[in-house]
């Protein structure tokens, strides 16, 4: 190359030296006259055909017959090809993506040829490193032999194998590594490298192809439902394919979708496609999203690499108030199940301490109200219990999950009334003594008591009342009793009544 050492010039004379001082028989008419040896221009490789190109300038000789051509192993030249004198560059093909090393002589007509060797140009060698554990291709590459002292640097070129490469950035002389970051799980990727030269002539490395693969992600994993257990657990259950390489899960969770999960529990190296898993907070104050998450943690990395997610799972919160004498229920949306959601189910508690279906609502609801006035029945407890449950869409679904809220009171004043007589014994409605209660108090006490101060009957049930009997013996006589009572209802209010009641006989 002009411009660049000559690197055969420049020892031509030491190399006459020695033959005459080994052969002085010969004499000046016998000295050796070696060819001016060839500057190689580059050494590219031809990414249309994978060949790689080697170019040259002619020698400064003028009676130069061919060109020889070596690839050149631990500076041991193997020959290549034999090329006219009016060529100047060769296409070496069969090399595949390997790179070589080669060297260009100059063979004058009386058959002498330049020195082999220095002067040998390799292009640029990339290695390609999948980091599983960062999620980054590293791209290392060989420095360009030949050019020492002129590379003005180095053009990283990369993208998906099966795309045109892009630009990925430029890097100093002194750089040989380039971290490819924000890549895509089982891909493949291509890269290359430019070298530039000081005078604008550029080389690129052969093109070289790594993969991102991970191990199969199992075929599914479900969140079936998210429901509340009591007031300080709720109970998520999902399902997953439990057939493939990869079998452990991770539970995350989060109660506010603007803030990345946190991690719940981890399931290693699971054999079963159910799983339940308790999570303890307060149930009654908060809600959380949930999702499970197929992992693989590749062997000597801290962390685990996510493969696949589930769909999320919400805990419902319901909140209550009692508006005038109307119960108003509200619930945080459930989110989501994979059929969809059918929509949701609204359960009273009754007097018995059963839930028991008492409306409805579609999927797009999230509020009801009841008047209270409608339940009274003489059995309702003054602490009117509701819960939500959310129903999957059956569509798709051979088995339609049910997400179960947390349990809400709606706290209803007692109002007591008192009978003024009754009749022991008979078969009317009016055979017993008790208050008509509209809704059953939390604490509740009766008392009976006779005209002496004598103690005939107690209750703290305030379904049950009192018969006329002293003690459940003998019916007391026709007269005037003196009742007492004290309650607490569930609003936490305290009352005391006292009065006359009549025992009257047929």
């Amino acid at each position: 190359m002009k411009g660049m050492v000559k690197y055969g010039r420049a020892i031509r004379p030491l190399i006459l030296l020695a033959l005459l001082v080994f052969f002085p028989h010969r004499g000046p008419a016998q000295e050796v006259d070696i060819p001016d040896k060839p500057d190689i221009i580059r050494v590219t490789a031809d990414h249309s055909d994978n060949s790689i190109l080697i170019q040259w300038e002619p020698s400064e000789d003028d009676d130069i017959e061919f060109y020889k051509l070596y690839r050149m192993i631990n500076r041991t030249g193997q020959a290549i090809v034999t090329l006219p004198g009016n060529v100047y560059q060769f296409s070496h093909s069969n090399t595949g993506q390997k790179n070589l090393e080669y060297s260009v002589t100059a063979i004058d007509s009386s058959g002498n040829e330049s020195l082999l060797t220095p002067g040998e140009h390799r292009a640029v060698s990339v290695s390609l490193q999948f980091d599983t554990c960062s999620m980054a291709n590293l791209v290392t590459w060989s420095p360009y032999v030949g050019w020492e002292g002129h590379v003005s640097g180095y053009r990283i070129y990369g993208g998906y194998a099966e795309d045109d490469l892009q630009s990925l950035g430029f890097v100093s002389p002194a750089t040989t590594a380039y971290i490819h970051k924000e890549i895509s799980r089982d891909t493949s990727y291509s890269y290359y490298i430019e070298t530039i030269n000081t005078n604008g002539i550029t080389s690129l490395s052969p093109i070289g192809t790594v993969s991102t693969y991970f191990p199969r992600a199992p075929g599914f994993v479900t969140v079936d439902h998210v429901s509340v257990v009591d007031d300080h657990t709720i109970e998520l259950q999902f399902s997953a394919d439990v057939s493939g390489p990869v079998r452990t899960f991770r539970l995350m969770k989060r109660n506010n979708r603007q803030t990345p999960f946190s991690e719940v529990e981890i399931i290693w190296n699971s054999t079963q496609s159910v799983h339940r898993v308790e999570d303890r907070f307060p149930a009654r104050a908060e809600t959380y999203e949930y999702i499970v998450q197929s992992v693989f943690q590749p062997e000597g990395c801290p962390d685990f690499t996510v493969l696949s997610e589930s769909n999320p799972g919400t805990s419902i919160l319901l909140e209550s108030e009692l508006s005038g004498q109307t119960a108003e229920i509200v619930w945080t949306p459930y989110s989501e199940y994979p059929a969809g959601l059918a929509g949701y189910v609204i359960q009273r508690r009754n007097g018995s301490g059963e839930f028991y279906d008492v409306g409805n609502t579609g999927p797009g609801t999230t509020r009801w109200s009841e008047p209270m006035n409608s339940i009274i029945n003489g059995f309702q407890s003054g602490e009117v219990q509701y819960k939500i449950l959310a129903v999957e869409s059956q569509e798709g679904s051979d088995d339609p999950g049910i997400s179960i809220s947390n349990i809400v009171s709606v706290n209803i004043p007692t109002t007591l009334a008192m009978p003024s007589a009754f009749t022991p014994g008979s078969n009317d409605m009016n055979f017993e003594f008790k208050p008509r209660i509209d809704f059953a108090p939390m604490k509740y006490t009766m008392i009976i008591y006779d005209r002496a101060g004598r103690k005939l009957f107690e209750t703290s049930d305030p379904g049950q009342g009192w018969d006329g009997r002293f003690h459940g013996n003998d019916f007391v006589d026709e007269g005037v009793y003196v009742y007492y009572i004290q309650y607490t209802d569930y609003t936490g209010r305290f009352r005391k009544l006292a009065g006359n009641v009549t025992v009257l006989y047929p």
